[in-house]
Formats: C-alpha cells, sequence, structure tokens
C-alpha cells in the first residue's frame, strides 16, 4: 500500500511539474503585439538596464517571427543592429576584448559584409596583446584580418577606417596583425604578410620590426638551403651545372636576407631599438661572407634603402 501511495504521489508530483513548466511557458510567449508594445514602452524610459531588456526582447521577437517584414520589424532591426554595434564599440572603448569579441562575432554572424566589425576585429587581438599582454584572440585576429582584406578586394569600405586613419592604414595593420601572430605557427606566412604591410604608406613601412621578422626567415631558409645543399655535395649526387644553379639559389637568399636586415638595422637606428646593434652585426657577417668590400657597407645601406624590397614568398 505504502509503494501505492509512493508512485501516486510521484505520478502527480511530475503532472504538476509539467503544468507548471507548459503554464510558464505560455506565460512567456506573448504575441506579436504585445512583444512589440513592450519594447516600445522599455525603451521608452530611456533608462540604461530598461534598454537591455528592449534590446533581447526584439531578439526574441525577430527570432519568432523571422518572416515579418511590416514596418515594425524594421524598426526593431534597425534598433538592434545599431544597439549591438553600440555595444561594441563602447566595450573596445573600455578595452574589454573579451566582450568585443563576444559581440563582434554575433554581428557578423548576421552581418558577414560588415567591414567595420571585422576590421576593428582584425586589431582588437593585437590590441589586446599591447594593453594586457594577452594573446589568446591572436587566432581570431588573423581570421578577421583575413575577413577583412577579402572584403576591400570585394570593393566594401567602411563609414570609419578608425582607428586608422585611412584605407592604406588598414590595409598595411591587417597584413602586419596576420604577420604578427603566426611568427611562431607558420614563419613563411607571417614574412609574406610582413612584406605585404610594408606596401603601403603607412607608420608600418618605416618600423623595423617587419624587415627584422623577414631576415630571420631568410636565416631558416638558408639554414634549410644549406644543408641541403651540403648533402647533396658529400652523396655527389649532382653535377657540376646543379651546383652552379644551388649555389646561386643560396646567394640569392642571403642577398635578400642582408637586404631585410639593412632595413632593420636603419629603421632601429631611428627608433632607438635595443636590437640594432645585433642587427648590424649580423648584416655585417653576412655582407662579408658575401665577400663584399667592408668600406662600401654604408653606400650599401644607403642604396637598399632606395631600393624596393623583394618578396619573400618565392622561398
Amino acid at each position: 500500500m505504502k509503494l501505492i501511495n509512493k508512485m501516486l504521489l510521484a505520478a502527480v508530483l511530475a503532472i504538476a511539474a509539467t503544468c507548471f513548466v507548459t503554464s510558464t511557458f505560455a506565460q512567456k510567449q506573448k504575441s506579436k503585439e504585445e512583444l512589440f508594445k513592450e519594447i516600445v514602452t522599455l525603451s521608452n524610459t530611456k533608462k540604461p538596464e530598461d534598454t537591455e531588456k528592449a534590446y533581447q526582447l526584439s531578439k526574441e521577437f525577430l527570432n519568432r517571427f523571422p518572416k515579418e517584414k511590416d514596418e515594425n520589424a524594421q524598426k526593431l532591426k534597425k534598433f538592434v543592429k545599431g544597439y549591438r554595434e553600440n555595444s561594441f564599440f563602447k566595450a573596445y572603448e573600455e578595452k574589454k576584448f573579451a566582450d568585443v569579441f563576444a559581440i563582434g562575432k554575433e554581428i557578423l554572424a548576421d552581418e558577414p559584409d560588415n567591414i567595420s566589425i571585422s576590421m576593428n576585429l582584425g586589431y582588437a587581438g593585437y590590441d589586446a596583446m599591447l594593453k594586457s599582454n594577452d594573446k589568446s584572440f591572436g587566432d581570431d585576429s588573423i581570421k578577421y584580418s583575413k575577413q577583412t582584406l577579402q572584403l576591400f578586394e570585394a570593393g566594401k569600405v567602411p563609414a570609419s577606417f578608425a582607428p586608422f586613419s585611412n584605407k592604406d592604414e588598414a590595409f598595411a595593420w591587417m597584413y602586419y596583425v596576420i604577420g604578427f601572430f603566426s611568427t611562431e605557427k607558420d614563419p613563411k606566412e607571417s614574412a609574406i604578410n610582413f612584406y605585404k604591410s610594408t606596401l603601403y604608406e603607412s607608420s608600418i613601412k618605416k618600423t623595423a620590426q617587419p624587415y627584422y621578422v623577414i631576415a630571420f626567415y631568410y636565416e631558416s631558409v638558408y639554414e634549410k638551403m644549406s644543408a641541403e645543399f651540403s648533402a647533396k655535395s658529400k652523396a655527389k649526387t649532382i653535377d657540376d651545372a646543379q651546383i652552379n644553379a644551388e649555389t646561386e639559389k643560396i646567394n640569392i637568399v642571403l642577398d635578400q636576407m642582408i637586404d631585410a636586415y639593412a632595413r632593420a638595422y636603419k629603421f632601429g637606428e631611428i627608433e632607438k631599438n635595443p636590437s640594432k646593434d645585433e642587427w648590424k652585426k649580423r648584416l655585417t657577417e653576412v655582407y662579408l661572407f658575401r665577400k663584399r668590400p667592408e668600406a662600401a657597407l654604408d653606400a650599401y645601406l644607403n642604396y637598399v634603402m632606395a631600393t624596393p624590397l623583394k618578396d619573400p614568398g618565392g622561398f
């Protein structure tokens, strides 16, 4: 008998719980007109907490009635868009980078062509690293920098280039960010993107960092090519013509390494970069290794600064 009573009680409780959930759900499901009216009422108070509630209810409205295209639905779409963008830029101003990426991703999920948001997200990961040495947004910054470059190439232009001064600055920084966060994972991609960052008239063009990274990439290329050449020579698997051809390739790498170190050193001097003397030392070593006259080094440096840098993508 006690067992039957327990089973009956459990059944009653289960029914009661179901009724409560159903009742609660029913209470939440306001009609389209009721929901819109509540949103308007909350919006009119001008209180931040009510505006936030209106925003959440507006998203609920648009999710529940996705096919609505009347005037009210258009107003809510405009409100949601404006509120999210304001929240995004406010979070950026306050350097709340976790919020910046959370809101930005939500915006781009609905507006994949919003170049202003993707551009700011591209830079935000680098900004977070500068402000608090937080590199956790590096992969996201690479992703959104690439997305921004694609949008630029497709002809998209933001209403404002902020935080950059113009399109050239924006282009240069998107490539720079990709280069910066690729340095450890993919040195070649890093070098290529740093190179591209120097092709635009921007502040980056006259900084040492891109050129040093490119020089360091050539170091790894030279090391690999030299080891392979040495192994082939010892094994006698290449003839004289091949020896000459591979030697020429290695010499080209060395020359472009010298070129990159020269730029890193010259701009490092202007910046008073603590690594400038180390760069000049390595530059001089490779320069002399190529059997060039030490007395002509200064003239060579001036020559390099007057010529365009070569693309490291070929190696």
